[in-house]
């Protein structure tokens, strides 16, 4: 029996020791178990940290390929597919120069078949000067026996000269024998001083500042040249010159901005002026006819309703203009017509900076139907076909349908500019009346380019001169611009229309139109 349980007690001990060692053996497992959770736990933070680094990576990637994208589109943009001004395009960039015309692919300079143009030799009474040219020698042998054949070559030149006139007008008095009183001719009040200078020096100036838009030291110098040192204005002199000439084009403009009114379509722009370092405006209103340009502070509302022309207008007036946004005033009654030309140039950037196929399409499809509307009005006919209309009008919808899809992808993925094409998928399906209205309204034209060419000059003027003085200068050049343009647009010699100007007795706006400007320059001469 001490045996047995002292077999019993062995094996009890040799199982508190096995107890004692697999509990040891369970402790180091737990521990090590706790180890591994810890170093799991570690690698979870350390992998979700690193998921959120690789995601703000990505975005960050994301906003560099992006900001690169807008960079390349801004390197990219120039006349052809920005709205931009040619003066903007960067230094070491090629200006490109938008061209409406159609390439023909024929060579520069005069075409074969076409007739010459050249000067024809004068007539023997049309002769101011006849210069001999004598030889004493002969040009082969040296020798001095040479004698006249009685044969002559005869070459004629056509040139001008300046001529300064120094005038002297007296104005005899008289008595009467019946009441005594003494008396002479009334002075006119360009002869009011002294000496002055007479409306061809005048005209002259008006004519440097406002048509060739030189700046007022280089007219100065321009006329002491060609005078050979015998006229030297002075720089005063020349602007108070801008100032009096249109001060005299009051009337004149008058009858201008009602004649635009009247008129069944208006074209109008406005461009940035410099005025005393300060971005002001300079805006036109006109047709093909008239021309009218005003200045002022600031490019605003304000000043279009200063000007007292949209605000007038009919719905039946159509006005042509380049998406400016204030035409859709509510204050507004006329018609509104879109610049297709400038939607072109938008289309453009549009495949220049995500390569889509519907602005192509699109500019393929506009082009064509202008093309047609051409030879249309070339025939003498005045409108499209109900069947051509409904045409255009389906093949524009599955051009808008293509374009959307193209835009959903592009949003989806988040790529530059897919926002601005977006913007004007838009502006295409809100404003298509008023962008398409030429193909409805065959006298509506396809592009706002009047008003384009109109500001053109005083683009050129900007450049010449850096900025104008001050508001009111710049006024006076608007005024007596808006006179020479219209006489220009109606055939009137400009220099003409400025020397009746300085006379006094400016052209009417109706002698413009009429042509009765001929009339009075007979009389002047």
């Amino acid at each position: 029996m001490i045996t047995g349980h002292a077999s019993l007690y062995n094996d009890y001990e040799k199982l508190l020791i096995e107890n004692d060692k697999l509990s040891k053996e369970n402790r180091k497992l737990k521990y090590l178990k706790e180890l591994l959770e810890k170093s799991n736990q570690n690698l979870i933070e350390k992998e979700k940290k690193f998921k959120e680094e690789l995601l703000q990576n990505k975005n960050i990637i994301k906003e560099k390929d992006f900001e690169i994208a807008r960079l390349k589109s801004l390197l990219n943009m120039d006349g052809t597919n920005h709205n931009i001004p040619t003066s903007q395009t960067p230094i070491n960039k090629k200006k490109v120069i938008p061209n409406t015309r159609e390439k023909t692919n024929l060579p520069k300079g005069g075409q074969v078949g076409h007739k010459k143009h050249k000067l024809h030799k004068f007539s023997d009474d049309e002769i101011t000067e006849l210069i001999e040219h004598v030889m004493h020698n002969c040009p082969c042998c040296n020798s001095s026996t040479i004698k006249e054949t009685g044969s002559t070559k005869e070459k004629d030149e056509l040139d001008y000269k300046i001529v300064v006139e120094k005038k002297r007008h007296k104005f005899i008095e008289y008595e009467c024998k019946d009441c005594g009183k003494i008396f002479y001719q009334e002075i006119p009040n360009n002869l009011k001083e002294e000496n002055q200078y007479g409306p061809q020096i005048q005209a002259l100036e008006l004519t440097l500042m406002n048509q060739a838009n030189v700046t007022i030291n280089k007219a100065k110098k321009i006329t002491y040249g060609i005078t050979d040192g015998q006229i030297d204005l002075s720089e005063g002199y020349i602007a108070k010159l801008q100032k009096r000439a249109a001060n005299n084009l009051k009337n004149f403009m008058k009858d201008i901005k009602t004649a635009i009114i009247q008129q069944p379509l208006i074209h109008w722009d406005d461009t940035v002026i410099m005025v005393d370092t300060h971005r002001s405006c300079l805006r036109f209103y006109g047709t093909d006819k008239l021309a009218m340009f005003v200045a002022h502070h600031q490019k605003n509302k304000d000043g279009l309703n200063k000007d007292g022309i949209l605000s007038v207008l009919s719905k039946d007036t159509v006005v042509e203009h380049d998406h400016n946004m204030v035409n859709y005033s509510q204050e507004y009654k006329f018609t509104n017509a879109e610049c297709n030309r400038h939607l072109i140039s938008d289309l453009k950037e549009v495949i220049d900076n995500l390569k889509h196929k519907w602005p192509k399409k699109l500019i393929e499809l506009l082009t064509k139907m202008n093309n047609k509307r051409k030879n249309l009005i070339r025939k003498g006919i005045e409108e499209f076909s109900q069947e051509e209309l409904n045409k255009f009008e389906e093949k524009f919808e599955k051009i808008m349908i293509e374009a959307n899809e193209e835009n959903l992808k592009e949003k989806e993925e988040g790529k530059f500019y897919a926002g601005n094409e977006n913007t004007l998928i838009l502006r295409l399906l809100d404003y298509k009346n008023e962008y398409f209205l030429w193909i409805y309204d065959f006298d509506v034209p396809f592009t706002n380019n009047l008003s384009e060419r109109s500001l053109r000059g005083v683009k050129s003027k900007q450049k010449a001169s850096g900025q104008f003085l001050n508001i009111e200068s710049a006024s006076w050049y608007a005024t007596i611009r808006s006179y020479i343009e219209t006489c220009n647009r109606n055939g009137v010699n400009i220099y003409n229309a400025l020397l009746m100007l300085c006379i006094g007795n400016p052209y009417s706006l109706e002698q413009i139109l009429s042509g009765e400007h001929t009339e009075n320059e007979e009389e002047t001469e």
